[in-house]
């Protein structure tokens, strides 16, 4: 499958370029890691973590293309300007990074940045104050 354990004293196992190419992936991948503090996982009760869960899987079935053309307030998406963002960005966003909404629970919105085939979750809006709907 393209991947395969380097050798050496890290154990580490890498993915080939050559084998597995980056052009490869049209669905998207997601990332966790730029989680904003004031709206993490951690405040979602149980049944909003079930039901984030529950989309994550559903949208890594489909293709970004798929996902563009879906409604916005279903399986869609929708652009967020960076400017009606109420919440700090973290550093990673440059002012030409353009956010993006995807539901979630109901029209409680994930919302994050496009980096190559990796969509960036920084915003979990369950309570719709992180920007004017």
């Amino acid at each position: 499958m393209g991947i395969k354990e380097q050798k050496g004293n890290s154990g580490k196992i890498r993915p080939t370029e050559d084998k597995f190419p980056l052009s490869k992936f049209n669905y998207p991948v997601f990332c966790l890691k730029y989680l904003h503090k004031d709206y993490h996982l951690n405040h979602c009760i149980r049944d909003e973590k079930i039901a984030f869960i529950e989309k994550l899987l559903t949208l890594s079935t489909m293709t970004w293309e798929q996902i563009q053309m879906a409604p916005r307030h279903g399986l869609g998406t929708e652009k967020i300007s960076q400017s009606s963002i109420k919440a700090s960005k973290p550093a990673s966003v440059t002012p030409d990074v353009s956010f993006y909404a995807l539901r979630f629970q109901g029209k409680k919105a994930m919302v994050g940045y496009k980096s190559d085939f990796i969509f960036h979750i920084v915003y979990l809006d369950r309570d719709f104050t992180l920007y004017d709907h």
